[in-house]
C-alpha cells in the first residue's frame, strides 16, 4: 500500500510539472483584452477597498486576490496571469481528489491527466480572469458535498458553506452552483426518502447564513446586472446548435474556435461517442455526477437568459472537471490497456489540435496591444481616440502609458444618444474611432456619420484582430439642424412607420461628406429590421451615390425589437463620387428591409394622394471649390485613359469598355467622363460607322467647374437605326468607345393571350392581354404571369412594371418589379403600335398563405418610384379580372 501511495504521489508530481510547463507556454504572447483590462485596473488599486469596488459588474473575490498578488509581483502581463496559472494547477489535484473519493486512485490519475490536457482548462489558466478560481471553488464544494452525503463532519460543513459564499463573491454565475447544490441535495433527500442525511436543519441554517452574507452584494449590485452589463439583450437561443456548441466548448480553448475548426468539430463528435460508451452509467455515483453536469448547464442557460447575456465557453470551465472525472472513471474500468491508451491518445490529440489552432490570431484575444501601438505611431497630442464601452476601456488604458501614447483617450458611454455624445467630442485635431467588434455599441453607425460629416477624405482604417480603427480628418463640421416631418410608409395598405424628422442639406463643395440622420416612429408591430437607403441623383435622374443605415434606438434595438410608437434613427453618410461637379442634386430616401420588402416600402405624398418608393429629403446644393486632386480618393470609372482635348483639358477616365458593347435601336447609352483641367467640356459625337446617322452628345456642364470634373451624359440610339457599328468620338476624331447595334424587330400583330384586356396606362401604352399559368398557383413556386402591352407612346421616362398579389385582406403576398420584358424593353425604346411581351415571376413573401388572391398591375417611374396615375380619382393600379386561388 505504501509503495502504491508513493507511486501515485510521484505520478501526480510529474503530471503537475507537465501542466505547469504547458500553462507557462506563451503565457505573455497574447495581448491583454477588455475583460483582462478590468482585472488589471482592479489589480493596481491602492487599497483592497478600491479593488473591491473597481468593477460594478463582477463580485470582488478574484480582484482582491489579484490585488494582493500584484502588490508583490507587479502588474506585468506575466504577473497578472500567473495567479490563474496556479489556480489552474490547483484544479488538477482537486479533480484527482474528487475522482479518488468517488471511484478510486486509478480514476483519480486519469481525471488528473484529462484535466492537464484539457484545452478549456488550459485556456482559462492563461487568462487574467476568475474562471479557474470558479473551477477550484466548485470542486471544493463538490468534494465537501460528497463527504457530507457519506458522513457528516463539522469541517466538511464549514468547507461547503465557505466555498458557496466564495463562489457567490467570485462571479455572477456563482448562484448557479449554489442552486445546483441545493437542487441535488433536495433530489438526494427524495432518493433516500429522508431529509436527515445530510441534516436538513444544518443545511437550511447554512444556506440562510450564506444568503445573509451575500445579501449586501445581491441588493446593491446583482439586481442591477442586466442594466450594468450591456445595453443589448442577447440571451442564448435554445436549440440543437447551441448544445452542439456547448459540447464542442469542452474540447476547445477559445470560444471563437467553436464551430470554426473542422478537425475539432469532428474530434469532439468522436469524444461524445466514446464518452457515451465508456462512462459507467449503471453506477449511481456516475449518474449523480452527470446530473451535476446537466443541472449546472441548465442553470447557466437559465441565468444567462434572465440576464440577457450570450453563452460563452468560459462559463463551462467550472463544470469541465466533473465531465473529466466521469470519463476518467470510464477509462479506469476499461480492462484492455491498449484501449485505455487509444482513448487517452484521442484526448491528447484533441488537446494538441486545439492548441495548434489557437495559435491563429483569429481565435485569440482582441489585439489591443497592436492597436495601441498604431495610436503611438500615428497620433499626436492634438488627436483623440474615441472608444465605446459601458465602463472605461481599461485594456486600452493598460497599454496607453506603457507605449507612450500622447493622444487623448475618451470613453463614450454605451447606449448614449447624440445629445449625450456631442459634448464629449473634441473640437479640434484628428479623431480615431475605436470599433470593438465584441461591443455592439453603434449598430446604426452614428459615430461614423457624425465624425465623417464635412470631411474630405474617407477615414484611414487600421484593422487588427477584434478591433478596427477609423481615423477621421480634423476638418469635420457640425451636423445641420433637423426639422420635423410627417411622411407615412406603407406595407400594402398597412401603415408601418412615419418619418418624424429629417436633416437640412448644407451648401458645400462636392468633396465634403454629409451625414443625413432620419428619425421614424413605428406604427405597428414589426418582425423585420427597417433600413434607410439615401440616394443622390444627378440632373439625368441617375443614381450617383447612396448610403444605407439601420434604424435603431440609442440602445441599438432595431424595429423588430421595439414596441409600437418607438422612435428610431438611422445615420447614413453620403459621399459624392470623385469629381462630382457643382450643381443641384436631389436626395431621396427609401425605407426597406432585406427580406420582405427589399425594393422599398411605399410612401404617401405630402397630400396623401399618391404612392411612391422615394421620399424627397431635399436638394444638395454643391458649390465650386472642391480640391479633388488633394484628397485620398480615386475615381470608380473603370477605364483609365489620358487623352489630350486641348491645352486646358484632358480626358482621364470614362465608364465605357475598350471592347465592343452590345445595344439595340432605341436603346439608351449613359456614358460618364472624368476630365482634368479648367477648360470648357467638349461636345461628343455618337455616329454610325457608315455615317447613316449621328447624334451630338452635349456636355452636362456649361458653368465653371473644379480641377477634376465628372461629366454624366446620355443619348438614345435612333428607333430606326439599322444594325451595325457606331462610335463615340472626341471632337478631334479620337474614338473612345464602339457599340454594335442590333436591329430589334417590332411585333405589330397581337399575339394570342388567355384573357383580352383594354386597360390604358396614360402616356405609355395599353395592357391588351394576360396569360397566367395556373399550374404555378402554389406557395412553393413563384407565380408566373405574362402581360401583353401595346405601345401608344414613346415616353421620355423609363417606367418599371409592378405586378402584385394581394390577399383578401389587401395585404401584399407576392410581387415582381422590373423594366418590361425582364429589363430588355425599357419604355423609352417603345415604338408606337408595337406589342411587348412582358413575363413576370411573382415571388411570395412571409405573409403568403393559401386562399384567394387579387392580381394588380401598374407602372412607376424607374428613378423616383412614383406610380403612374390612371384616372382622375387617383387610382394607381389595375385590378385584373382573374380568379386566383393559392394552394
Amino acid at each position: 500500500m505504501r509503495n502504491l501511495l508513493y507511486s501515485a504521489h510521484w505520478r501526480m508530481v510529474v503530471i503537475l510539472l507537465i501542466a505547469f510547463a504547458g500553462r507557462l507556454y506563451r503565457l505573455q504572447s497574447q495581448s491583454i483584452w477588455f475583460d483582462e483590462g478590468w482585472s488589471a485596473f482592479a489589480a493596481v488599486q491602492p487599497t483592497l477597498r478600491d479593488a473591491i469596488t473597481a468593477d460594478p459588474t463582477n463580485p470582488p473575490l478574484y480582484y482582491t486576490l489579484l490585488n494582493i498578488s500584484t502588490s508583490g509581483f507587479g502588474d506585468s502581463v506575466f504577473a497578472l496571469r500567473i495567479i490563474s496559472v496556479f489556480l489552474g494547477l490547483l484544479v488538477i489535484p482537486l479533480s484527482y481528489q474528487l475522482a479518488h473519493r468517488l471511484f478510486g486512485k486509478s480514476t483519480g490519475l486519469y481525471a488528473a491527466l484529462l484535466a492537464t490536457f484539457s484545452p478549456l482548462l488550459l485556456w482559462a489558466s492563461q487568462e487574467a480572469r476568475m474562471y479557474s478560481l470558479l473551477a477550484v471553488l466548485t470542486l471544493v464544494a463538490a468534494i465537501a458535498w460528497h463527504q457530507l452525503i457519506n458522513r457528516e463532519y463539522l469541517l466538511a460543513w464549514i468547507i461547503l458553506w465557505s466555498s458557496e459564499l466564495a463562489l457567490l463573491y467570485a462571479h455572477n454565475t456563482g448562484p448557479v452552483i449554489v442552486l445546483w447544490l441545493n437542487m441535488v441535495t433536495f433530489l438526494f433527500w427524495i432518493h433516500r426518502h429522508s431529509p436527515h442525511h445530510p441534516s436538513w436543519r444544518l443545511w437550511m441554517v447554512g444556506q440562510i447564513a450564506v444568503g445573509l452574507f451575500w445579501s449586501p452584494w445581491f441588493i446593491t449590485r446583482f439586481l442591477d446586472l442586466q442594466q450594468a452589463n450591456s445595453t443589448v439583450n442577447s440571451p442564448p437561443q435554445i436549440n440543437f446548435a447551441l448544445f452542439s456548441r456547448i459540447w464542442q466548448a469542452f474540447w476547445t480553448g477559445p470560444w471563437e474556435m467553436v464551430g470554426h475548426v473542422d478537425t475539432i468539430v469532428a474530434l469532439s463528435g468522436i469524444a461524445l461517442v466514446i464518452a457515451v460508451i465508456i462512462i459507467p452509467w449503471r453506477q449511481a455515483t456516475i449518474r449523480w455526477l452527470m446530473l451535476h453536469v446537466g443541472i449546472s448547464i441548465f442553470g447557466l442557460l437559465l441565468g444567462l437568459t434572465i440576464l440577457g447575456n450570450e453563452m460563452h465557453g468560459r462559463y463551462q470551465v467550472m463544470i469541465t472537471p466533473f465531465l473529466l472525472v466521469a470519463i476518467g472513471a470510464g477509462i479506469a474500468r476499461t480492462r484492455l490497456v491498449q484501449f485505455r491508451l487509444v482513448i487517452l491518445g484521442l484526448f491528447g490529440l484533441i488537446f494538441f489540435v486545439s492548441l495548434q489552432a489557437a495559435q491563429n490570431p483569429l481565435y485569440g484575444h482582441d489585439d489591443t496591444r497592436a492597436i495601441v501601438d498604431y495610436y503611438r505611431a500615428s497620433l499626436n497630442a492634438d488627436d483623440t481616440v474615441l472608444a465605446w464601452s459601458y465602463a472605461d476601456r481599461y485594456e486600452l488604458a493598460y497599454y496607453w502609458d506603457r507605449m507612450n501614447v500622447t493622444a487623448n483617450r475618451v470613453t463614450l458611454p454605451e447606449g448614449a444618444d447624440f445629445d449625450t455624445i456631442q459634448p464629449l467630442l473634441p473640437e479640434s485635431g484628428r479623431v480615431a474611432l475605436n470599433v470593438w467588434y465584441t461591443q455592439r455599441a453603434d449598430f446604426r453607425g452614428m459615430m461614423s456619420c457624425i465624425l465623417g460629416h464635412g470631411t474630405r477624405n474617407v477615414p484611414e482604417k487600421f484593422v487588427t484582430y477584434g478591433m478596427e480603427n477609423q481615423l477621421y480628418d480634423a476638418d469635420r463640421s457640425p451636423l445641420a439642424e433637423r426639422h420635423s416631418a410627417e411622411f407615412t410608409f406603407l406595407d400594402g395598405f398597412t401603415t408601418i412607420a412615419q418619418v418624424t424628422a429629417i436633416t437640412e442639406f448644407p451648401v458645400s463643395t462636392a468633396d465634403r461628406a454629409v451625414c443625413v440622420p432620419v428619425e421614424i416612429r413605428t406604427l405597428t408591430t414589426l418582425d423585420v429590421d427597417l433600413k434607410a437607403v439615401v440616394i443622390v441623383r444627378n440632373h439625368l435622374h441617375q443614381e450617383i451615390a447612396r448610403a444605407d443605415a439601420v434604424f435603431a434606438q440609442a440602445d441599438q434595438r432595431t424595429s423588430s425589437q421595439v414596441v409600437v410608437g418607438s422612435m428610431l434613427t438611422a445615420f447614413p453618410l453620403l459621399r459624392l463620387p470623385y469629381g462630382t461637379p457643382p450643381g443641384e442634386y436631389d436626395v431621396v430616401m427609401r425605407i426597406y428591409d432585406e427580406t420582405r420588402m427589399p425594393s422599398g416600402y411605399d410612401v404617401l405624398s405630402a397630400d396623401g394622394t399618391q404612392r411612391t418608393k422615394d421620399l424627397l429629403l431635399g436638394q444638395w446644393h454643391v458649390v465650386p471649390g472642391a480640391s479633388w486632386s488633394t484628397t485620398n480618393r480615386e475615381t470608380d470609372l473603370p477605364s483609365a485613359v489620358d487623352l489630350l482635348v486641348n491645352d486646358s483639358l484632358r480626358l482621364i477616365a470614362h465608364n465605357m469598355t475598350q471592347e465592343t458593347t452590345q445595344s439595340v435601336n432605341g436603346g439608351m447609352i449613359n456614358p460618364a467622363f472624368l476630365w482634368r483641367g479648367d477648360g470648357a467640356l467638349p461636345e461628343l459625337l455618337l455616329q454610325a460607322e457608315d455615317e447613316s446617322w449621328q447624334i451630338i452628345i452635349p456636355p452636362s456642364i456649361d458653368s465653371p467647374h473644379d480641377d477634376v470634373t465628372l461629366d454624366w451624359r446620355n443619348a438614345q440610339i435612333p428607333l430606326d437605326a439599322p444594325a451595325g457599328d457606331a462610335f463615340v468620338k472626341l471632337p478631334n476624331g479620337a474614338i473612345i468607345a464602339r457599340y454594335h447595334i442590333e436591329e430589334l424587330p417590332a411585333i405589330y400583330e397581337r399575339p394570342d393571350v388567355d384573357l383580352l384586356l383594354d386597360d390604358v396606362i396614360p402616356g405609355v401604352g395599353t395592357l391588351e392581354g394576360l396569360r397566367i399559368h395556373e399550374e404555378s398557383f402554389r406557395l412553393e413556386t413563384p407565380l408566373e404571369v405574362t402581360l401583353l402591352w401595346r405601345a401608344d407612346e414613346t415616353p421620355d421616362e423609363s417606367y418599371t412594371v409592378f405586378a402584385q398579389l394581394l390577399n383578401q385582406d389587401g395585404i401584399l403576398i407576392a410581387q415582381s418589379d422590373s423594366i418590361p420584358a425582364q429589363g430588355t424593353r425599357p419604355t423609352t425604346g417603345w415604338r408606337r403600335g408595337e406589342y411587348i411581351i412582358d413575363t413576370h415571376q411573382l415571388r411570395f413573401n412571409d405573409n403568403a398563405a393559401p386562399g384567394p388572391a387579387t392580381l394588380i398591375v401598374g407602372m412607376y417611374e424607374s428613378i423616383s418610384g412614383t406610380r403612374v396615375i390612371l384616372d382622375e380619382s387617383g387610382t394607381d393600379f389595375l385590378s385584373l379580372p382573374v380568379q386566383i386561388e393559392i394552394r
